[in-house]
Order: structure tokens, then C-alpha cells, then sequence
């Protein structure tokens, strides 16, 4: 196997401060000597490198689409109102440490209500919407955010906080806060989709579930494709790297029943706008050490692209493409085959979140574990409001709704 780089290098660390006046100003928990949020745009993010850094190293969960460049993509390339939520906890003798980041996006219910919401994830390109909190003060961190909203006149009192792990320390805490804040916190949706978890100790490599006649198959589909000619998987770290390799995927994934007149706006390059954005997010993420693309090539074409993204100890699946022409073969297939042990090699990455929808998708058919996830409909108001109640009855309609089109 080739490699240009190293998939699990270190971050970069900039020099960061306590948190600065910005053109408003910091909003306070009720105790401000211990927790100010900050509601910051995506360059006073971009600044904090170092302490965000630091904030996932001791994180409950990480989260890759929280990260300052998915925060600077949103801001140089969309019109989406950002914000970024930055909860600090104040020092007796004096700084500050980073405790929280949450980013939001201004917009409206997946139904189309015609009202103003706060959402997470930002975009239809981003597949996780937790913020990334200490794990030792989780629930005051998220807490004060939502105390923030609340108390900030410019800012939607419902938050759409969609794609949200259930079975780890973020929910409870999320649970926690709302509680806390008097608000009111409603599950519009709940799916499963794949991970896959590193080796336990003892273990030489990652378990597989396939089956002996599947493992078979793979192994027919390689030979056949080796006798075709040369195949290698290439891996691509380097930030320059990344972006040459990134027009490639763009190409290939259009060139697929993704990029077909019925399939219309599916393919990132056909949309010119998810294609500014999310080539700004992976170029960016390359450069924090946050993002890598896999190939499967055959005599230097690519046959199968796969995009890998990560934020602390934990892995994400972004996107994947294969050549139509050698469907037979599954370079596909091959090519996810091969992820785990790739990703796994250094042993720094403990999980691998496979970011699709549910467990029909492609990767729970041969990936064993899975990922709890759920869509909430959060209400700050204390109590709840009218407004709230009746957005979370339409959004469940429609939910059910598009999940009954999907089935049929």
C-alpha cells in the first residue's frame, strides 16, 4: 500500500487567549465567575486553535463537523447565518479554559414551517450535530449555551439538534441542561447507523462479520481486478494532496448514478454551491490533520474514492464513490474492506462512525456495531412555549411521513 502521509499526525497548535471582547458582548451563566459563553462568528473560532486543541483531548465525544474549519467553510462560502457557541470557565487566578463549542446554523424545520429555528449540524454535508464539551463539566458547559440562547434576543428559542449520539455522555448531559434551564426537549426521530470499533487488547486485527462466501468473494473480486492490470490503494494526507485528490472524487462521483439528469443536484459538482463549501471544509480539514482520501487505483485510475474525516480518537465517514464500469468487481467494496485496518494501523483511533443515515445504508450490511442516533426538538423557554409544542407535532408528521416515501 502506498502512503503520503500519516492519518493520524498530530494537530497543529496555535497560541489562543481568554476569550477577547467581540462586537457583542460575552452573555453569562447565572454564576458569572465560573461560566461565560461567548456567541462568536467562525474567524474568532479560527482563532482559538490551541484551545480548541486542547478541548478535544479532553472532550465527552468528539466531533469532526464541530471543528474551526467546517466553522470557516460555513462563513467564507455560504450565506447561512453561523453561530458559534464558546463556553469558557473562568480561573480564580485569572484565564480561561475552553469548556464547549456548539455550532448553529440560523434556518428553518425540515417541514419548511415558516419560522426561524437554530440547527445542528450546519448543512446537508455535515452528519453530526453534538457539541463538543469537557467530559468533566459537560452539563454546566451545555447549561450556560442554552441559557445563552435564551437570553439572547437575536437568536430562534428552538433548536433543531439533529443526528445526536443517544448512548454516550453528550445526550445525558444535553437531558441534564434542558432540565436544568426549565426548558423542554422533544425526540422527533430515532435511527441506528454503523461504527465500527478498533481492536481490543489481545486482538491482531479488527473483527469482521462477513461471512466465509463473502470474504470469498472479495477475495475473487481482487484477483480479477488484479489481473486487469496494477492495483494499489493509495492514501492521501497532505493538505495539496487532498485537494487534487478531492477533484478527482468530484469527478468520479459525478460520472455515477449520483451525477444523472434523475439524480439531479446529488452529486456535489453539480451543485455548485455544496461544491465551494465542501471543498473549503476538506482542504481545511486536511490542513488541521482532520481529513484523508483512500483510493482503489487500477493502472493509475481511480476505480474507488473514499473520504475519511477526524477529530480526536474517533474516525468519520464522509463520502465514497466507484467507477460504474468495474461495478462487478466491488472496488467499492474492496476499498471499505480495507478502511478499517487503515484507519485502526496507529492505534489512536478507537471508533469509526460510519455518518450514514441508518442501518439500511450499505455499511451496516458489513460493519457489526452501531451508533445510536436521534433528532430533538429543543425549547428553551422555560416550561416550553405554544410555538415549540406545534413545531415538534409538524416536524413528527413529516418525519413519518418522508420515512413511509422512503420504504415505499
Amino acid at each position: 500500500m502506498d502512503s503520503s502521509g500519516d492519518f493520524k499526525r498530530g494537530h497543529p497548535a496555535e497560541s489562543a487567549s481568554a476569550p477577547a471582547p467581540d462586537d457583542a458582548p460575552p452573555v453569562r451563566s447565572p454564576d458569572p465567575t465560573e461560566i461565560v459563553v461567548e456567541v462568536a462568528a467562525a474567524p474568532r473560532f479560527r482563532a482559538l486553535a490551541a484551545e480548541w486543541r486542547r478541548l478535544v483531548q479532553r472532550c465527552a465525544e468528539p466531533n469532526v463537523f464541530m471543528e474551526p474549519a467546517v466553522a470557516g467553510a460555513m462563513f467564507t462560502v455560504t450565506e447561512t447565518p453561523l453561530h458559534v457557541l464558546l463556553a469558557w470557565a473562568r480561573h480564580r487566578g485569572g484565564g480561561a479554559s475552553l469548556i464547549g463549542v456548539w455550532l448553529l446554523v440560523t434556518t428553518r424545520p425540515s417541514s419548511g414551517l415558516p419560522i426561524r429555528t437554530l440547527e445542528a449540524p450546519c448543512n446537508g454535508l455535515t452528519f453530526l450535530g453534538s457539541p463538543v464539551l469537557d467530559r468533566d463539566r459537560a452539563v454546566e458547559a451545555l447549561s450556560a449555551m442554552l441559557g445563552a440562547v435564551a437570553r439572547d434576543p437575536a437568536l430562534p428559542r428552538l433548536i433543531c439538534a439533529n443526528q445526536i449520539p443517544t448512548d454516550g455522555a453528550v445526550f445525558l448531559a444535553l437531558v441534564a441542561a434542558v432540565e436544568r434551564q426549565g426548558g423542554r426537549i422533544v425526540a422527533l426521530e430515532h435511527r441506528q447507523r454503523a461504527r465500527f470499533d478498533a481492536p481490543k487488547a489481545g486482538q491482531t486485527a479488527p473483527a469482521q462479520p462477513l461471512s466465509s462466501k463473502r470474504r470469498a468473494e472479495l477475495r475473487r473480486h481482487r484477483k480479477r481486478l488484479a489481473e486487469r492490470g496494477d492495483l494499489r490503494h493509495v492514501s492521501y494526507r497532505k493538505p495539496e494532496e487532498v485537494r487534487a485528490a478531492f477533484q478527482e472524487f468530484l469527478d468520479l462521483e459525478a460520472a455515477g448514478w449520483k451525477g444523472r439528469a434523475s439524480r439531479q443536484g446529488r452529486a456535489i459538482r453539480n451543485a455548485p454551491s455544496l461544491r465551494a463549501f465542501a471543498e473549503t471544509m476538506i482542504v481545511g480539514l486536511a490542513r488541521d490533520g482532520c481529513a484523508g482520501i483512500e483510493a482503489l487505483r487500477l493502472d493509475g485510475r481511480a476505480i474507488a474514492m473514499n473520504i475519511w474525516l477526524r477529530s480526536g480518537r474517533t474516525a468519520f465517514g464522509w463520502k465514497m464513490a466507484y467507477d460504474e464500469d468495474y461495478a462487478k468487481s466491488g472496488p467499492g467494496s474492496l476499498l471499505m474492506d480495507a478502511m478499517p485496518e487503515t484507519v485502526f494501523a496507529n492505534g489512536d483511533i478507537d471508533t469509526i462512525d460510519s455518518c450514514e443515515r441508518d442501518r439500511s445504508a450499505a455499511l451496516a450490511q458489513i460493519w457489526p456495531e452501531r451508533r445510536a442516533i436521534a433528532d430533538f426538538l429543543i425549547d428553551v423557554t422555560p416550561g416550553g412555549s405554544l410555538r415549540g409544542r406545534l413545531t415538534a407535532l409538524v416536524e413528527r408528521v413529516f418525519r413519518q411521513g418522508r420515512g413511509l416515501a422512503r420504504r415505499t
